[in-house]
């Protein structure tokens, strides 16, 4: 049993890692929380060294010097800056994972930048497209009496937002 238990740990403390490092791939912001519009801590520069603590979609939270805060995940790069990249590690060299080359990390972000909702603008065809596709009241009705449907009250707004009651009967 004992025996066991040291064996796993020679082959499992390669595993164990320390803290992952990383560094500003450009000139970025340390904000206090994981959103475009929280509070600015501290500007890095780029190729700034951080400490990277944990992740959260889009984001990492990272030490750097005194300071701790939330990096997006594309200003980041793992590693030293000058660190030469080198393949390999111990679950390839014994032919468990892909072997040669460095790891690639992809991350999709999907959404509108802050820019994109600044610039936006109705779309007068698309509202016409939407709206034509409503059901009328007599059609509505019809289809829930087909149904077998019991009909109820509704709230309904109006276009300034003010609640109007109708009743499907």
């Amino acid at each position: 049993m004992r025996r066991g238990f040291i064996l796993a740990l020679i082959f499992l403390a390669p595993l164990v890692q320390a803290a992952e490092t990383g560094y500003t791939y450009a000139a970025t912001e340390l904000k206090a929380r994981p959103f475009l519009d929280a509070e600015m801590l501290i500007k890095l520069p780029e190729r700034a060294p951080v400490e990277i603590i944990s992740r959260q979609g889009a984001w990492m939270k990272v030490k750097s010097g005194d300071k701790e805060g939330w990096l997006r995940l594309l200003t980041v790069r793992l590693g030293n800056p000058g660190q030469k990249i080198q393949g390999g590690n111990f679950l390839t060299s014994i032919g468990f994972a892909r072997s040669g080359g460095a790891s690639t990390t992809t991350t999709g972000i999907r959404g509108f930048s802050e820019e994109d909702l600044k610039k936006a603008q109705p779309n007068a065809e698309q509202l016409k497209k939407m709206q034509s596709s409503r059901s009328s009241v007599p059609d509505a009705t019809s289809f829930a009496v087909s149904g077998k449907l019991n009909p109820r009250k509704l709230n309904y707004y109006d276009e300034n937002g003010k609640p109007v009651e109708r009743s499907t009967k």
